[in-house]
């Protein structure tokens, strides 16, 4: 069965405050008692005492002592009080007098003075009619009264502390659970939701805790689309590789025997130019349909050639003076600095690291410059190239890497998912950044001999001067 908490915490304020409420009646009516007591004591002595005078000889005229300590009494005659009785006494003692004169009566009074209670009792005397005999104490306050007296409110006021304790912890810890109980609500449709942290710190662990499980929730959903994108890729390129081998198998062959029959009748040596040149011409579209093949055959994941430790920067060195002429043609400048020793298939990332060239210079404007760095991170070596160009449509970035994407209109769409490819094959992988600030900075980033990340991502680049 379950409780709510606030109800628990209830039941402790109304236990509490009913066993304080006894407490302090039980102390006041044990005060009140011994009191009384001493009070109805001191009547009984008093009338004691009166009695006593009463049948004494009517001589005695001045208070006079008793064996109970601190009691006084006397013959009252005429209208004068005794000079010896207390001032505070004689208002008390000359009202009880007159009413027991008058009324020919025995009168016993209590009046409050002082730090106590006084106890008067007069009655009529056996002398002159205008006398009374008289006997008073004064019943004082015990010290120890007054120390059971702030005990009483210091329970009390403990009580009303409990009792405004118990209701705020009440109030704090129902908004702190409704605030989280909000927040869960909130979660259910958007994990970024903001978690509020109460003021009662075991509720704001719990809020803390929240929040953190719903960042790793976030975490993993972005993990979880990133891989599903991940895996239909892999999907494709499956399906891609599947076709790949069958294009290869059954268009390698005829291209195998047409560029053979081609070689034959060029070597035959009695073509005439215009034939020999469009021999060459289609031995030439035969050899680009070939490395079309192999290119769909990398790109599906097939294997690359054997691997040897060249130097990387050397590599791309020599890449970006082959295409110097083309670049220059374009009005555009190569640099290449650093270098790095990488175990690399050369072939495969000489065309992998041409393809980043290629791009980087058709997307720079005339003038500028291509910048190609190459660097060694711990056991990986980085090739980056930076161009000035516009980039990639932000709307289109997520399909950079696919087969076939192309922005250009004569592209075919390869280069880029080649080099990624070929990357991969290298333990490395190939990352776009764009840095939209100084005109723009396009970053291609191609990496290898690491454990490259499985997911794509997409950062900025800080450019600094």
């Amino acid at each position: 069965m379950t409780q709510r908490i606030r109800h628990r915490l209830l039941t402790i304020l109304l236990l509490g405050v009913f066993t304080s409420a006894l407490s302090v009646l039980a102390l006041v009516e044990l005060l009140s008692t011994s009191t009384a007591q001493r009070v109805e004591r001191a009547r009984d002595s008093v009338v004691d005492e009166a009695e006593r005078l009463a049948r004494a000889p009517s001589t005695i005229v001045e208070p006079s002592t008793s064996g109970f300590i601190g009691m006084r009494g006397g013959i009252w005659s005429g209208e004068t009080p005794p000079a010896a009785l207390p001032a505070s006494w004689r208002e008390t003692v000359h009202a009880a007098v007159v009413t027991s004169r008058s009324g020919a009566k025995r009168v016993v009074l209590e009046r409050s003075i002082d730090d106590g209670t006084l106890v008067v009792c007069a009655l009529p005397s056996g002398g002159p009619s205008q006398t009374a005999a008289w006997a008073a104490f004064h019943v004082r306050r015990m010290s120890w009264v007054t120390t059971w007296q702030w005990i009483v409110m210091l329970l009390a006021g403990a009580t009303v502390v409990l009792v405004g304790t118990t209701l705020h912890a009440v109030v704090t810890l129902h908004r702190g659970a409704g605030a989280i109980r909000k927040s869960l609500e909130n979660l259910a449709h958007d994990l970024s939701a903001p978690i509020p942290r109460p003021t009662v710190l075991e509720l704001g662990e719990i809020a803390d805790g929240i929040a953190l499980l719903a960042a790793r929730l976030a975490e993993s959903r972005v993990k979880e689309a990133s891989l599903a994108g991940e895996l239909a890729q892999n999907e494709r390129l499956a399906a891609l590789g599947r076709v790949a081998a069958g294009v290869a198998h059954e268009v390698r062959n005829p291209l195998a025997s047409i560029k053979l029959r081609l070689d034959l009748a060029a070597a035959a040596g009695d073509l005439p130019t215009a034939a020999e040149k469009a021999v060459a011409h289609a031995s030439s579209e035969i050899d680009r349909l070939d490395r079309l093949v192999a290119d769909l055959l990398v790109v599906a994941g097939r294997a690359i050639g054997p691997k040897r430790t060249v130097d990387l920067g050397a590599l791309v060195r020599a890449r970006a003076e082959a295409l110097a002429p083309w670049a220059h043609a374009r009005g555009v400048t190569v640099v290449t600095s650093g270098g790095a020793p990488a175990c690399v298939d050369a072939d495969s990332m000489a065309r992998a690291v041409d393809n980043l060239l290629r791009n980087a210079v058709e997307a720079s404007p005339p003038g500028a410059e291509v910048e190609a760095r190459v660097n060694a991170h711990g056991a990986r070596a980085v090739v980056e190239v930076e161009d000035h160009g516009s980039g990639v449509p932000d709307a289109r970035v997520a399909e950079l890497f696919e087969p076939f994407f192309t922005t250009k209109p004569a592209g075919t769409g390869l280069g880029l998912a080649l080099s990624r490819a070929i990357a991969r094959a290298h333990e490395g992988d190939v990352t776009y950044a764009r840095d939209p600030r100084d005109g723009g900075v396009t970053r291609f980033e191609l990496s290898t001999g690491g454990t490259a990340s499985s997911v794509h991502k997409i950062a900025t680049v800080k450019k600094t001067a």
